[in-house]
């Protein structure tokens, strides 16, 4: 199922399928999926079945992936790492702003939630929202329109 799920969110971004692998030891704690930076190695963590967590993860780092290789310098011109940056500053940056947007209009569109963000800066829930909007507009606008089987 789970792999069924990537190759079409690759095929919504134009980007490349990676290989998926299921291995806890490549991912921090809290992490619930990694793309390696060549973009060719999709790390998960093993579960019984994929969480909601899970998937939005793996959507976030795909969307990076389609950041690398449609706008690098806009995305990672000046970006830094969540060590060099206070939580605010780190959540504000285009890449983590766009990449959590995307997950959200995922998440909405095929599994009928949406993600509250509560844990980062109202600012940035106010940025990912209108990120959301946009993408939601002018990427995919027949996400918007879906309707979830009752």
């Amino acid at each position: 199922m789970i792999n069924n799920y990537i190759k079409m969110i690759c095929g919504m971004l134009d980007i490349p399928m990676p290989a998926v692998f299921y291995n806890d030891s490549a991912l921090q704690p809290g992490e619930h999926a990694r793309l390696t930076p060549d973009g060719k190695q999709l790390y998960l963590r093993k579960l019984k079945n994929p969480s909601l967590d899970q998937l939005f993860s793996a959507a976030f780092q795909l969307r990076k992936e389609w950041q690398r290789r449609t706008d690098t310098e806009h995305y990672f011109g000046i970006y830094q790492s969540r060590e060099k940056l206070p939580l605010r500053e780190f959540s504000l940056q285009p890449s983590e702003v766009d990449a959590n947007a995307f997950g959200a209009v995922v998440a909405s569109a095929f599994f009928g939630v949406e993600p509250i963000f509560d844990d980062l800066p109202g600012i940035t829930r106010s940025r990912i929202d209108n990120r959301i909007a946009e993408i939601r507009s002018r990427e995919f606008p027949q996400l918007a329109q879906m309707k979830l089987p009752h």
